[in-house]
């Protein structure tokens, strides 16, 4: 131990214990002479009287002195340093390695594996610490884990060696954040330092100011890999658009140098199904659409990859699911069969439904249609009888309702089928109202023109909460308030009958209502560019597919979602009906997992940390759903930090002193003990008991 001072200046403060002593002598009392008859009574009760003030005298002077030196040390702040001999003197040390865990980790460069660097920095590290010292581990992955409390050096070096990075991101502020917590509750004795270990990508270090840390606590910084690594990846993959668009993946580059062009090969349940070549310049990105085969109903997995070696291979792939329903079958009623194809009026219906474009058509593909003349409507839905074959007809706004369309189409509706009718400028309203009268939501009136030639109609309101308009309830899914209607009919809605959208003035716009076990929707304008241009805008076609489902009864249209992040926390929804359910999961490396569906048929951590395909299997063997694991995008950006910046954007905040006596008598920090709550409770007991010698002298 030693003794060193915090305001060492102060010491010079000491010269003011001249004051006492000059104070001293300028009271020190004389004596007088005086007369009197005898002094043979006085003289030993003098002497004796002059020997005790004396002593008080030289007792008041060496207490005031004390003060005053007392005073002045306390100002100075002294405390006592730990001594740092080996031996039994050596301070224990207590070491918190955050271990990055990001996917980041499995690159390679020119040192090697980042991952096989970290392992041997720790191991070196801990080699130089002593048997009694005390080490902990904590994972830094998308959630900061303990994975060790404080055990011997030896001990970790154990628990290390079948350790291996996960596949998602990392968060170093809140491993920080575990640390200290760690700290708190080991040895407050003992030398402790946080060692970060890290290739310290610049996505793992943003919230480290989100936990600050005390003064006293160390960060040492064992950073690993190269400043900048060259990298390229696949960052995204849709292989079943919900906005109509063509199935495409993004290739990214991370690199600070043009690459050459490389390979992007699709396989297709595990078959090669396409490839393309690229070049990417320098940090730049771009689209490759996917050319897929025809498709059967059922699962499929498919993979992008990109043939090329760089600092981190596990991003050159990506996956993803789709599923292929048993298509629809829909009967379209066309009166103008025969015409140029886009002169029919049921022209801008078929091509939304059905795609011509046999690039993708087995993937988009959800609906089988069959044209019929007005004429043959009957005939061809005579075949429905027994197993039907169709599932939904569509009258595209027709002059004249064929004779004994009204019974044919209500046995139809009926029996489970659905109805979506048109209106237009030939439609005969009263043929309508007296033929389709069971089966009509409303009753139809006379057409009407917009009130202003420069400005028609506009959709006002709608229903979000229905599957007809369900692919709007994301953000940036389209604006329905941009079509424009020039033509409609007055509508009476009947009842029971729902609305499901509005025009701008609160005219019916779709209505429907259900009939039977079937449901009929009917639209109150042309399902061509006559009455209205919404065929040309893109929210046409999800808007048509979900009013398809609607009619339909028909969800599995409607994918859902198929595609999550290594490390994210995710739930895989069943329904009700699979509540306490046990299902078998199938990893990416073949291996198979029991897991239970909680109460409300959700699947619930189900440990999927490894990129690939994953199956979803019933206890007889069936498989119900897959879905794709991927790398986070952002682990593809090897770009770092330096370690001084890493150390600069830690929030440091002084450490809170003890509130307990012994902590304000002795205040304590991990290397020294001040003095100064000491000196103070010893500056008082001295005043004290100088007052009081101070008055027995005076009197």
């Amino acid at each position: 131990m030693g003794i060193s001072f915090i305001n060492s200046l102060m010491l010079a403060g000491l010269a003011a214990v001249v004051i006492p002593i000059i104070i001293h002598l300028l009271l020190k009392r004389k004596k007088k002479r005086l007369q009197f008859s005898t002094l043979q009574f006085f003289l030993k009760r003098d002497h004796q009287s002059s020997q005790r003030r004396r002593l008080r005298n030289w007792l008041l002077l060496a207490l005031r002195l004390l003060i005053i030196a007392l005073l002045v040390l306390a100002f100075a702040r002294p405390y006592l340093t730990r001594s740092g001999a080996a031996g039994a003197d050596h301070p224990r040390q207590q070491a918190i390695f955050a271990l990055d865990l990001s996917a980041s980790m499995h690159s390679v460069g020119s040192d090697g594996s980042r991952w096989a660097q970290a392992k041997e920095q720790i191991q070196k590290a801990l080699s130089t610490l002593r048997p009694d010292d005390r080490v902990a581990l904590v994972g830094c992955s998308t959630h900061a884990d303990v994975l060790s409390g404080f055990v011997p050096p030896a001990s970790l070096a154990k628990t290390l060696a079948d350790l291996q990075p996960a596949y998602g991101t990392s968060d170093l502020g809140d491993g920080l954040r575990q640390a200290a917590k760690l700290a708190a509750m080991g040895d407050p004795n003992a030398i402790t330092t946080i060692r970060v270990v890290s290739d310290l990508q610049q996505s793992a270090c943003q919230n480290l100011a989100s936990c600050p840390l005390s003064q006293e606590l160390g960060v040492e910084v064992l950073s690993v890999g190269e400043f900048a690594s060259s990298n390229l990846a696949i960052t995204q993959m849709l292989v079943a658009p919900s906005d109509g668009t063509r199935p495409q993946l993004v290739a990214a580059s991370f690199s600070d140098e043009e690459s050459p062009e490389v390979a992007v090969e699709v396989t297709v349940d595990g078959k090669a199904a396409s490839t393309h070549s690229i070049g990417l310049k320098s940090g730049a990105s771009t689209n490759v659409e996917l050319v897929l085969p025809a498709l059967k109903p059922g699962w499929h997995d498919v993979k992008g990859s990109l043939r090329t070696r760089d600092a981190l291979d596990i991003d050159n792939a990506r996956y993803s699911t789709t599923f292929v329903p048993e298509p629809s079958h829909l009967l379209v009623v066309e009166s103008q069969k025969g015409k140029r194809i886009f002169e029919e009026d049921s022209f801008f219906i078929r091509t939304a439904l059905d795609p011509t474009d046999h690039s993708t058509r087995a993937v988009q593909r959800a609906y089988e249609i069959v044209q019929a003349a007005p004429e043959e409507l009957a005939s061809t839905l005579s075949v429905n009888r027994g197993a039907a074959r169709f599932d939904l007809v569509i009258l595209p706004g027709l002059k004249q309702l064929p004779s004994g369309a009204g019974n044919v189409l209500g046995a139809f509706v009926q029996s489970g089928g659905g109805l979506l009718l048109f209106l237009g400028e030939e439609v005969s309203a009263n043929r309508y109202n007296s033929e389709l009268r069971e089966l009509l939501p409303a009753q139809i009136g006379n057409a009407e023109s917009e009130p202003d030639v420069l400005s028609g109609w506009r959709i006002g309101t709608f229903d979000t909460n229905s599957v007809v308009f369900a692919a709007f309830g994301r953000p940036n899914s389209g604006d329905l308030h941009i079509p424009e209607f020039t033509r409609r009919r007055l509508l009476t809605a009947a009842e029971p009958a729902s609305v499901l959208a509005l025009f701008d003035d609160e005219v019916p716009l779709l209505i429907s209502r259900s009939v039977g076990r079937g449901r009929v929707a009917l639209m109150n304008t042309s399902a061509n560019t006559r009455w209205n241009d919404w065929p040309k805008h893109k929210t046409f076609v999800p808007w048509l597919h979900g009013l398809a489902n609607y009619l339909t009864q028909n969800a599995t249209h409607v994918q859902p979602t198929n595609s999550f992040l290594a490390g994210e926390d995710f739930d895989i929804e069943l329904g009700s009906a699979a509540a306490r359910s046990v299902f078998t999961l199938r990893s990416p490396d073949g291996k198979d997992a029991l897991v239970t569906a909680d109460d409300q048929g959700r699947l619930r951590d189900l440990g999927t940390t490894l990129p690939g395909i994953y199956s979803l299997r019933e206890k007889g063997g069936a498989e119900m759903r897959r879905f794709a694991v991927n790398v986070p995008p952002q682990e593809s950006d090897l770009a770092t930090v330096t370690p001084d910046q890493f150390q600069h954007q830690i929030v440091r905040v002084q450490q809170a002193r003890a509130t307990t006596l012994g902590g304000m008598l002795l205040a304590s920090t991990r290397n020294q003990k001040e003095l100064f709550a000491v000196l103070l409770l010893a500056l008082l007991g001295l005043l004290f008991i100088e007052t009081v010698m101070a008055n027995r002298t005076l009197a």
